[in-house]
């Protein structure tokens, strides 16, 4: 009996025809790569010129924002130069229902226990994605490895002791211990000298 697969020529024209589709499909991908490294420099200008292009007209609205009234510029000032903490909630682009719910629970604390100064403290909140450009620094600035809060204590501008919240994420479910721990955090550390 013979062996018909080495007298049959097929299997070498396949192989060759396996040779030829596979080179010619190293050089289309090859030919794809280079043409889309010569195309990328005018890709980015394009969205860059777009997303620029509307920035310059609110440049002006900037500008004019000095020409406020008197009395909103001695407000602001009146606050900078008083005492201040700030109950900071930390977020990022990305957020889960649990990071909403924080940021729910944590405003809602400070609107419902800080109504009016406390002990000569204003008592403000204020949500920071720290993954946008101005506010990168806080996560060195106060060691955040995950969504946090932070109470802040301010004389003036002049940033004092703060409190990292770590209970939060652990009284998460359950709303009123949530808002009397955020309160009473605050309570101690504005009680601090």
């Amino acid at each position: 009996m013979q062996n018909n697969l080495s007298e049959n020529p097929t299997p070498k024209s396949t192989g060759k025809a396996l040779k030829f589709v596979l080179l010619a499909f190293v050089g289309v991908s090859i030919a794809a790569a280079a043409y889309k490294m010569v195309a990328v420099p005018k890709a980015p200008g394009t969205p860059v010129e777009a997303v620029t292009a509307p920035v310059e007209p609110v440049q002006p609205a900037v500008k004019s924002e000095p020409k406020a009234p008197a009395t909103a510029k001695k407000a602001v000032k009146s606050v900078a130069e008083g005492k201040t903490a700030v109950v900071y909630y930390f977020y990022t682009n990305t957020r889960c229902s649990s990071c909403k719910t924080i940021e729910a629970y944590t405003r809602e604390a400070v609107e419902k226990h800080f109504t009016s100064d406390y002990k000569g403290w204003k008592v403000v909140f204020k949500g920071v994605n720290v993954e946008e450009e101005p506010d990168k620094h806080f996560v060195q600035d106060y060691w955040l490895n995950s969504k946090s809060v932070v109470v802040q204590k301010f004389s003036g501008e002049k940033a004092l002791k703060h409190a990292k919240l770590e209970k939060v994420w652990q009284l998460l479910g359950d709303k009123d211990g949530f808002l009397n721990y955020i309160a009473d955090e605050t309570h101690k550390l504005l009680d601090e000298k």
